[in-house]
């Protein structure tokens, strides 16, 4: 919060009551004044004391909290029942800052240390061991030798001993009872003062009197005084440099004590009001020996060797200071501050020299002001544009200026020079005339180039070469020489085409004439040989050229174009090296205006914001905030006698800034961290902040500590070096939803951004986004990994060595079953038959046995190379042994192979040889076995399909003698083959389903009549269906 009269700046003027007082009130001073109330931030209307500490903080105690100013704004400290950091009670009375600088605070309830790094305090209560009634009186503290503190309690002094965190009292109440100093009780025995009187010696001004103690031995001496029955409402206010105690008093005026003589010394007061007591409460010292005092309805300064009062009146201000509700009164830095029991409760007082000031002109109410400047003898040069006159006014009288005839209408005053031969020069639009101070009188300047009549002519500023010509800026041709010779203007042509003419600046360091267009940017022109450069000082997003407002600069090269809506471009003549500055550098507004250089090589210039200044040795810019009027100057600006800066204010004034304003403490002052909240939650204040991931909603408030008043300055932040953005909401920056991850918060004057104030803010991630849970994760994935890797491989190994194991153990298998089909006695038995067909002459028969004999021994040595072949390769050679062996039994069996059409036998696969030990087993054994008398013996394949093609059913049933006659007639070398050939095959089964994880499965059923009678055998055998481009 920001003082609410802060603008309505008022000033308080010393007036001397006696010439006696000589050195102190010849030398009147200024005083602008600043008041405060609780909607500028004060916490109550009853604010009791002031301490200033060592950083420079005001601090005052209320019944409602202790006030924290920082010369621009208020903060509250409060005791909040939640948080042990608070304060002890908001009921606060004594402050004491102590030799380590740090600040004690008197509360109701106990003693409040305060943490400047955390801007927090720590708290200590006294218990009734101590202190009969727990409760601190409103008296001050002080600090002994040993940095123990001393304080007033209800009926006895209290010491704090901040060693051992221990209270005690100090032992006064039993001296004062046991030497009959108190005979009853009066006001509960208060405390009223404590001070320091020497290294091991306080004063204790008390209801019964004056006590000092000595803190070593702890033994009390007594001061009584004889006129003095009752001490109520006394208090030491001062203790001079002489040991002299000055004591107020609520209705007695005030005493002084005199230690060395032990003199007690009423004084008496200035007349006061029927309604009021004969009282002075506060007495502060102010410069030398003379005194600040403070009566609830005066102030008065007091010449102590003189004893002479002065009153103090406030011009504008007496309703104020006068109001009877004044409750205290102290002196920091020759600043007065008083505090109130009313709206105004703190009103500052501060020593500061007017640094602006406006003259009025003493013209007729008639004439107006719409241009002037200081000219020779500090007399003022002032224009009447509508009335077409000029006057020249001393601080009196005004003279009419007028050409040698009389006449007096003049024409519209524009700007004015001094030339260094002395020759005053004055443009008035559509003349130049020599002006002649002393006879107050003009000529005027004929002109040897013709204008074109329909243009409005308009002469402006002079500028001077090395050569001593003069030359002047005309808006719609450019450049005119003056001709000294004949006192003419001469067009000096450049070759420049253009049609406005913007500003005029000579440059002394390079003898050149700069000037600036409109249309075309700025001309740097050679006046000796009239060559040309041109700068269109365009900008880089767009065609614009750069507009000029005015052109100036010093006599070393540094040249200054004010460009509005875009800074203040510094160029180096020499080199034209440049530097534009624009707000984000420090300006108050873009929208410069005109400049003037002094000779202390301070550019100043004006804005529509106010007036600025350049240090042009130290690169640095400077603005004039705390100066309400300093926004007055927005147009050109001319030098005083003196070097002031000066500039016309319509309507009858000249208004003036004091050049060595840059000089008078012109501090930025210092941000600091006010307050930092987490979910409204007070935080411990610091420069680095580390938080859960969860606490990310913040809120900062900030302050900006200053020795002199001002206006609440532009504040400036940004995050992580970004662009800087506007501090709104009384300087407040709050910060939502932040993600994981470090912030860097700079704060920043925008008019002083070499002043930062810089945070860290460090939001902790969840523990499952830390780097060390990824690091884990990552550890343990790729360990997991890792280890499926190497039990894949391992199981990838074992599978391709058992594969192999499967491999070689049916590749044992496969050709033993090929040596079950090739073996001797089957081929025997083919040549044999192919024998006989041969011995009886059926040679068709031995050739077509031969033929099919030949193909089924290539089929069959085609087969063993495969591991799978098509169900249909296995029946063409099932069907070839079968014809063979029907031809070889002379067609005494029927066979049969049928097919589901559901079944394509080209695409199933099954291994080779597989079908024919079934087949050949029940030939042999089956139905050859049988006696003639059988009937017709049969053997049927049917080939079929089930669960929607996945399995294939090969079913081999023959009616012969079936198995269990079959093993009774055995024959030794046929039962050897067969056994084999059958074992060899389900064996085979087995491997082809551990190897690819088919189901084969083997049922042999032994076919019976009802009445049990074997009629043959039945193979069925069930394989998964493999389909032709499966991989096995």
């Amino acid at each position: 919060m920001y003082p609410s009269k802060l603008v309505s700046i008022k000033y308080l003027f010393i007036f001397p009551l006696f010439m006696v007082m000589g050195l102190y009130i010849s030398a009147q001073s200024a005083f602008r004044s600043v008041s405060y109330g609780t909607k500028d931030g004060i916490s109550s209307l009853r604010c009791r004391q002031m301490i200033k500490d060592t950083n420079g903080f005001i601090w005052i105690t209320s019944d409602k909290g202790l006030n924290r100013y920082d010369g621009n704004s208020f903060y509250v400290f409060k005791h909040k029942q939640d948080d042990p950091f608070s304060l002890a009670n908001n009921s606060c009375n004594g402050l004491l800052s102590d030799s380590k600088g740090r600040l004690w605070v008197n509360t109701e309830d106990g003693l409040s240390l305060y943490d400047k790094a955390h801007q927090n305090f720590t708290n200590f209560y006294p218990d009734t061991s101590v202190m009969r009634v727990p409760s601190l009186g409103y008296t001050q503290m002080a600090e002994d030798n040993n940095g123990r503190i001393w304080m007033g309690g209800i009926y006895d002094v209290l010491i704090f001993d901040p060693a051992t965190q221990k209270f005690m009292t100090g032992g006064w109440f039993d001296f004062a009872k046991k030497s009959g100093i108190i005979k009853f009780n009066k006001r509960n025995s208060i405390i009223q003062s404590i001070v320091k009187k020497s290294k091991h010696e306080l004063w204790l001004l008390t209801v019964y009197g004056l006590f000092s103690v000595d803190t070593k031995t702890m033994q009390y001496s007594y001061y009584p005084s004889k006129d003095i029955d009752d001490y109520f409402a006394f208090n030491i206010s001062h203790v001079d440099k002489n040991g002299v105690l000055w004591i107020g008093t609520y209705d007695r005026c005030f005493y002084t004590f005199d230690p060395l003589v032990n003199v007690w010394t009423h004084h008496k007061c200035p007349p006061k009001s029927t309604n009021f007591p004969d009282q002075m409460v506060v007495i502060q010292p102010y410069h030398g020996d003379t005194l600040v005092m403070m009566r609830m309805d005066e102030i008065y300064l007091y010449q102590a060797d003189k004893k002479i009062f002065q009153k103090l009146h406030f011009k504008d201000d007496e309703a104020k200071v006068h109001s009877a509700n004044n409750i205290n009164l102290a002196v920091f830095d020759d600043d007065i501050y008083i505090l109130k029991s009313e709206n105004h409760v703190l009103t500052r007082y501060f020593n500061s020299p007017l640094m602006i000031q406006k003259q009025n002109i003493p013209f007729t109410k008639d004439f107006i002001n719409n241009s002037g400047f200081y000219i020779k003898n500090n007399h003022m040069l002032t224009g009447d544009w509508a009335k077409g006159k000029m006057l020249i006014c001393d601080s009196l009288t005004c003279n009419t200026l007028t050409y040698k005839n009389g006449q007096s209408k003049t024409g519209i005053l524009q700007l004015y020079y001094r030339s260094l031969a002395g020759v005053s020069y004055l443009s008035a639009s559509h003349v130049v005339f020599i002006l002649d101070e002393e006879k107050k009188s003009v000529e005027q300047l004929s002109i040897t180039d013709c204008f074109d009549p329909d243009i409005e002519i308009e002469f402006r500023n002079f500028v001077e070469d090395n050569s001593g010509n003069v030359y002047v800026r005309e808006r719609s041709k450019g450049i005119f020489k003056i001709n000294r010779n004949n006192q003419s203007l001469e067009y000096f042509d450049v070759g420049i085409i253009d049609d406005s003419y913007g500003a005029l600046y000579h440059d002394k360091a390079t003898n050149k004439l700069w000037l600036a267009t409109d249309k075309n940017g700025l001309y740097v022109i050679d006046p000796l040989t009239k060559k040309t450069k041109n700068y269109p000082l365009s900008t880089s997003f767009s065609m614009k050229k750069g507009f000029i407002s005015d052109i100036s600069g010093d006599d070393r090269g540094n040249v200054f174009l004010l460009m509005p809506g875009r800074g203040l471009m510094h160029i180096k003549s020499k080199s034209m090296q440049s530097r534009l500055y624009t707000e984000e550098d420090g300006l108050i507004s873009d929208e410069v205006r005109y400049g003037f250089t002094s000779d202390e090589g301070i550019f100043w210039f004006t804005t529509e914001s106010g007036i600025m200044a350049f240090n042009i040795p130290k690169n640095k810019l400077y603005s004039f905030e705390n100066e309400p009027d300093a926004k007055l100057f927005f147009h050109r600006i001319f030098p005083d006698h003196t070097g002031n800066i000066c500039q016309n204010l319509f309507p009858g004034q000249i208004i003036c800034l004091n050049k060595n304003i840059i000089n008078k403490g012109m501090t930025p002052g210092k941000l600091y961290l006010k307050e930092v909240t987490l979910f409204d939650k007070k935080l411990k204040s610091d420069s680095i902040f580390t938080l859960k991931y969860d606490e990310n909603n913040l809120a900062f408030r900030f302050g900006l500590l200053t020795k002199s008043v001002v206006i609440q300055p532009e504040i400036e932040y940004n995050i992580n070096s970004r662009s800087w953005q506007k501090l709104e909401n009384d300087m407040s920056l709050n910060l939502f939803n932040l993600s994981p991850g470090k912030y860097i918060v700079e704060i920043r004057q925008k008019n002083h951004p070499e002043i930062r104030h810089t945070i860290k803010v460090i939001i902790r991630p969840p523990w499952w986004s830390t780097w060390w849970f990824y690091t884990f994760i990552l550890t343990a994935t790729t360990l997991t990994g890792f280890w499926m890797y190497k039990k894949r491989i391992a199981a990838v190994r074992k599978e391709e060595t058992e594969k192999n194991a499967l491999r070689q153990q049916i590749s044992k298998i496969e050709m033993s079953a090929l040596r079950a089909q090739m073996n001797p006695h089957f081929i025997f038995n083919c040549l044999n038959s192919i024998n006989r067909f041969i011995l009886v002459n059926d040679t068709d028969a031995a050739s077509e046995y031969l033929t099919k004999f030949s193909r089924l021994i290539r089929m069959i040595l085609d087969s063993s190379r495969e591991d799978m072949i098509t169900l249909q390769k296995e029946l063409d050679s099932l069907r070839l042994y079968i014809g063979m062996e029907a031809m070889r039994f002379q067609d005494s069996f029927e066979w049969k192979i049928d097919i589901d059409p559901s079944v394509q036998t080209g695409n199933v696969l099954i291994p080779p040889l597989l079908l024919q030990p079934y087949v050949e087993n029940a030939i042999w054994h089956g139905l050859m076995q049988a006696p003639p008398d059988w009937g017709i013996k049969k053997i049927h394949i049917k080939i079929s399909s089930e669960n929607d093609g996945q399995n294939t059913i090969i079913a081999i049933s023959d009616n012969g003698i079936g198995r269990e006659k079959a093993a009774l007639l055995r024959s030794k070398d046929v039962d050897g083959r067969k056994s084999y050939g059958v074992v060899l095959a389900q064996e085979r089964l087995k491997l082809l389903s551990r190897s690819n994880g088919n189901d084969a499965t083997v049922i042999i059923k032994d076919l019976k009549s009802p009445e049990g009678i074997a009629e043959g055998t039945s193979v069925i055998i069930r394989l998964s269906s493999i389909a032709k481009n499966s991989t096995v």
